[in-house]
């Protein structure tokens, strides 16, 4: 793997708004002051960011955060509607859109000066959105299988290709509707293979030898049922969700990350510019090692603070980012659509 060298000091950058405290004191504000609008995901996703995240922001600053729920591309399409007045004040991202937004110009550079526990965050996080953001939590997309049915699970993705091909199991596959699938699976497996982002070949005669045999999941969801029910025996899915199944009571699930390294799929944390000023303060808590400590229990995911000491029970559930592929976001998004359309026209699931 890559080694990466970690940050010393970003440069300083230029703070928006009146006079606020330096470094990391908390900006008090009266309370009568427009609430904070940050972002999450439905489900657990919005309970763990209002008990890890907007509470202890709240009772640092004495301001109020409300939590729109939706996905990255309706908060980015609300920013890019309102850049001078946005109606969120964080965004949770997928690295290519936070990516787009950055480019773009709608987002604020991250410093350690604004977010001190970016300090802890390494900088390969921040780089990959070009230092308009940083990402805190990531899961692996590796080989979930059923252990009631496939004794010797396959260690790498090569052997699970021949395995599959061969017709010893049934696989399920994220199909293109799943908006991760061409970094989970198209590009993840064309790099174990011997291609990447220049070079999908691979891939595609990976899938064309193992048609026969494949299902396809549109939704996580989907791929429970696939195992649960006996349509497939295995497949690719994130370890986290795995690991989440498997304490609500399906134990017969076993999650293996590949030798060559399951995909590290990350969600990114970003602040437009002219939002409210407390965002940063906000952000400061997403990125701190407690906090995420927290959070990593509840959602079975790995974080990206350095400082965070995993218990005993999660220790072994998370893969190490340094033991994952780190996808190239930037070139994946540049090539995206001529990956979809050629899946259309070469699966068309």
């Amino acid at each position: 793997m890559t080694t990466f060298t970690r940050r010393r000091l970003l440069k300083s950058g230029a703070m928006a708004g009146t006079a606020l405290a330096l470094g990391g004191f908390p900006r008090l504000v009266n309370a009568q002051g427009a609430p904070l609008n940050v972002t999450a995901f439905g489900g657990v996703w919005e309970q763990a960011v209002r008990d890890c995240f907007v509470a202890p922001f709240q009772a640092k600053t004495g301001a109020t955060a409300t939590v729109s729920l939706g996905g990255p591309p309706q908060w980015l399409a609300q920013v890019e509607a309102n850049p001078e007045k946005p109606p969120v004040d964080v965004l949770i991202m997928t690295p290519d859109l936070a990516l787009t937004a950055a480019k773009a110009g709608l987002m604020d550079d991250f410093t350690v000066e604004k977010l001190p526990n970016l300090a802890q965050i390494p900088q390969v996080f921040t780089d990959s959105v070009i230092g308009k953001g940083t990402v805190f939590d990531y899961g692996v997309a590796g080989i979930t299988y059923n252990k009631e049915t496939v004794a010797e699970p396959p260690k790498s993705f090569a052997e699970f290709v021949d395995r599959v091909a061969d017709g010893e199991f049934i696989a399920s596959l994220p199909s293109i509707a799943y908006a991760v699938t061409p970094i989970m699976l198209i590009w993840a497996m064309a790099e174990a293979l011997g291609g990447g982002v220049d070079n999908v070949d691979p891939f595609f005669d990976a899938v064309a030898r193992m048609k026969d045999n494949l299902v396809f999941w549109g939704g996580p969801n989907d791929f429970f049922n696939h195992l649960a029910s006996g349509e497939a025996e295995l497949g690719i899915y994130f370890d986290g969700r795995t690991w989440n199944h498997y304490d609500e009571g399906a134990t017969w699930m076993g999650f293996i990350n590949p030798e060559e390294g399951g995909s590290l799929n990350a969600v990114a944390v970003q602040k437009p510019v002219n939002a409210n000023p407390l965002a940063w303060d906000y952000l400061n808590e997403v990125l701190d090692a407690e906090n995420q400590t927290k959070f990593a229990e509840i959602m079975n995911y790995g974080v990206t603070n350095e400082e965070v000491v995993y218990s005993e029970k999660l220790k072994p559930r998370i893969t190490p980012w340094q033991n994952a592929a780190f996808p190239p976001y930037e070139q994946i998004a540049e090539v995206r659509n001529e990956w979809v359309d050629r899946w259309n026209r070469e699966i068309g699931m």
